[in-house]
């Protein structure tokens, strides 16, 4: 298997609020293990480009390619390392990739104004408890969500799962989410931004949290995956229809992979960490301290509903989205 190219900066997503995963002794798979029976029965194509972010909600496509996953179901995946979900919608549409891993906002909003038609290959991540975090600095003001009204807060882009999700959370807090500014803020640009008082509280994931916490005294105001949002789905594995349609086992073959890593990080924490520094900037220290988020190891159009509705509420998507529709039978045990 063959990695993408290196992670020109470590994008946090929304999923990197996911809570630590248990560590257990965990048996890799090896690069020679025999094919399954579906790999036997031929595949439709063996050779796949998916598009990643650099950031911790992509690590089952590494943990897959790292413990042989992929070979064992008879495919060679190359991860392509981008710095957005959206820059990987027209390449889809091309064909430049077979796949892309990204925010279902994203995804959602380019299906609703048919920029593509979407198909859901695998969940990826989902929202943690204490992965995300509002923050005040240790001479702020604000004390309380409450006080939170009126204040500006960073994303790293507008109207995407940062703003959804903590709309819905503001709510449950009896907190006016129309008071709050948002402005657009590089990860590279929040500490400064926040240090010279351009944005009153920062909206922050791992391993932000725990460097704010540890050296700038930073306090949690907000958990941004509680409440309504608690296990909020933030990114998955998506194709295009048509791709789907063309090559249908070997999206399920696909399916399996990443299913199967994700129930192997769930078990141990250690291969995850050993993934990290491969397409992030995070290093090995850190990595063995962060929160993770919670990684996907089964599909379920319930819970992946709640993000179409949502966006519905906010106006963010012209007419309803039958979720269920979009998503690709289970194939995995």
């Amino acid at each position: 298997m063959r990695l993408g190219r290196t992670a020109m900066a470590a994008t946090i997503g929304f999923a990197l609020t996911l809570g630590a995963v248990s560590c257990s002794a965990g048996t890799g798979t090896t690069s020679n293990a025999p094919p399954s029976a579906s790999a036997a029965g031929g595949l439709e194509k063996t050779k796949l480009k998916v598009a990643t972010l650099p950031a911790i909600d992509s690590a089952a496509i590494y943990v897959a390619v790292n413990q042989g996953l992929f070979e064992k179901e008879g495919l060679d995946v190359t991860p392509e390392i981008l710095q957005s979900s959206p820059d990987a919608i027209p390449m889809m549409v091309k064909g430049e990739i077979d796949a892309a891993f990204g925010n279902y906002v994203s995804m959602f909003a380019a299906h609703d104004k048919q920029a593509l038609k979407l198909r859901i290959l695998a969940e990826g991540s989902r929202a943690a408890p204490d992965s995300l975090s509002i923050m005040a600095l240790p001479n702020s003001p604000i004390k309380t969500p409450k006080d939170l009204e009126g204040k500006t807060i960073n994303v790293n882009v507008l109207h995407n799962f940062q703003e959804l999700a903590l709309t819905q959370v503001l709510k449950a807090n009896n907190v006016d989410p129309t008071t709050i500014k948002y402005v657009q803020v590089t990860f590279q640009s929040i500490m400064p931004s926040w240090k010279d008082g351009q944005i009153d509280a920062a909206y922050l994931g791992e391993p932000m949290v725990t460097s704010a916490t540890s050296t700038m005294g930073a306090r949690k105001i907000l958990d941004p995956a509680s409440g309504p949002a608690a296990e909020f789905p933030i990114s998955g594995y998506v194709s295009t229809q048509d791709w789907y349609d063309k090559y249908p086992k070997t999206a399920a073959a696909f399916q399996r992979a990443i299913h199967n890593a994700a129930k192997l990080m769930e078990k141990n924490r250690e291969v995850v960490a050993k993934v990290l520094p491969n397409f992030t900037q995070i290093d090995a220290a850190t990595a063995a301290t962060v929160t993770f988020p919670y990684f996907s190891s089964n599909d379920n159009p319930v819970r992946l509903q709640r993000v179409a509705d949502w966006m519905l509420e906010a106006k963010w998507l012209t007419k309803e989205i039958d979720v269920e529709t979009l998503m690709s039978p289970t194939t995995s045990g």
